[in-house]
């Protein structure tokens, strides 16, 4: 299923020639969601759980949309920033956040 998504969003961002666009958004919707976690401003566990979704989603996509890919220096997104903040902090059924988001990134190793 990811790798449906992934390919989804890619097609859809070098297709329409809004690929700086989706990028910028995906900049935004992680910096959003690392902050509301970062600073505890989640109304409950299940919201906080949700922006680390958000934000794993954000870099992953970012990292297969982007030809430098979300690791890169010139990223939107600080990826270890990110991975810092998801380190140690678990997504769906007890999968570490880093983890997947590892697994799932090209250029984030």
């Amino acid at each position: 299923m990811v790798r449906t998504v992934i390919d989804s969003a890619t097609k859809f961002a070098q297709e329409s020639g809004n690929q700086q666009i989706v990028l910028d958004c995906l900049s935004a919707l992680a910096a959003g969601s690392a902050s509301t976690v970062k600073h505890a401003r989640a109304d409950s566990a299940k919201s906080e759980r949700m922006c680390m979704l958000v934000l794993v989603t954000c870099c992953i996509l970012y990292d297969w949309i982007s030809p430098k890919g979300v690791s890169d220096a010139q990223s939107g997104i600080d990826a270890k920033a990110a991975l810092d903040l998801v380190s140690e902090r678990t997504l769906v059924d007890s999968t570490p956040a880093d983890r997947v988001l590892r697994a799932n990134c090209r250029t984030l190793r």
